[in-house]
């Protein structure tokens, strides 16, 4: 049985539409990537440690990477038995997503297109994805850089 499946994402959510020969299934996956929180006294660069101001920057990015290798790679855990994979979304995180596939052996092959599109309804997205398994599948080997 054939299985092909496509994942809209951005950073707070991912929809992840499975088509097979039996139909067609939406699973919805929420993100834990925190958003910037500004406290009284904060500036833009700065965070507010009891009456001294520093600038976090290191701390939140290593804490963002970290959230986003987990979610990538709770994505990764329901692409497992896929023939082939179309990413698409409104953002940089299908391509961030890209690369993490493909440090993967069993998955790096099957990523057929990554694509970007706007914000999509659910049944936008379904159609976008049945459209784009209905073309003929043109193989071209890309390495995408680490």
């Amino acid at each position: 049985m054939k299985k092909n499946i496509g994942v809209w994402l951005d950073t707070e959510k991912a929809y992840i539409i499975s088509i097979e020969d039996s139909g067609t299934k939406v699973d919805k996956i929420e993100s834990e990537i925190e958003t910037r929180m500004r406290f009284e006294g904060e500036t833009k660069a700065y965070s507010r440690m009891g009456n001294q101001f520093i600038n976090p920057a290191t701390k939140i990015t290593h804490k963002r990477r970290h959230q986003l290798k987990h979610y990538f790679e709770n994505i990764t855990g329901r692409l497992k038995d896929a023939e082939e994979i179309y990413l698409f979304g409104p953002a940089e995180t299908k391509v961030h997503l890209a690369k993490h596939i493909s440090k993967e052996a069993m998955l790096k092959d099957r990523i057929r297109k990554v694509e970007s599109e706007d914000h999509l309804t659910k049944k936008q997205m379904i159609a976008c994805v049945k459209k784009e398994f209905d073309k003929k599948s043109i193989k071209v080997n890309v390495r995408i850089r680490h």
